[in-house]
């Protein structure tokens, strides 16, 4: 078996997340058309159009910093406020996603990205542990905030709405 390489750990896992996103998105709509892109899961929480932006931004802005090369990347505003414009946005990330080969990405562990951290100044990391550490979690939290809102909400989404996209490429035997 050959080892496992930054691209599948990244920018695979991205795709994965998209569509796991798409996914429970597109439930909440088969469910019974209320609108959900501005529903909380609490109120000091950040609404469901927020956690779909976010992973739509943190995956771009990892796009910008481990390939710049195959920039200069689009900007999209923050505006989405149905849950087909929030399916759009995940499928225009996903065409994003769809520009970058393994080529890109393979090789660039060691490379050094700056992040801006607000405030709180800048910050350099390897590619690694930038990915690893940052973008992965962040995006995992944010498609997760989102399927539970939409949980909450009463949309009947489970645990195999979220982990089937995370599956079905790593399969041996099985249903696909």
């Amino acid at each position: 078996m050959a080892p496992v390489s930054l691209y599948d750990n990244s920018i695979l896992t991205f795709t994965n997340s998209l569509k796991a996103l798409k996914a429970i998105l597109q439930k909440s709509k088969d469910h019974g058309g209320a609108d959900l892109a501005s529903a909380r899961l609490i109120d000091d929480m950040l609404p469901l159009s927020f956690q779909v932006q976010t992973v739509s931004n943190t995956i771009k802005k990892a796009l910008e910093r481990v390939v710049p090369q195959k920039g200069p990347f689009p900007v999209w505003e923050d505006n989405e406020s149905t849950i087909d414009e929030l399916i759009a946005r995940v499928d225009k990330t996903f065409a994003l996603v769809q520009t970058i080969s393994a080529e890109d990405v393979n090789g660039k562990d060691s490379d050094v990205v700056e992040l801006k951290l607000g405030s709180r100044g800048t910050a350099k990391a390897d590619v690694k542990g930038y990915l690893f550490g940052y973008t992965l979690p962040n995006v995992y939290f944010h498609v997760m905030a989102a399927y539970a809102i939409l949980r909450a909400k009463g949309v009947p989404v489970g645990k195999m709405d979220y982990l089937t996209s995370y599956l079905e490429n790593n399969l041996l035997e099985g249903p696909k």
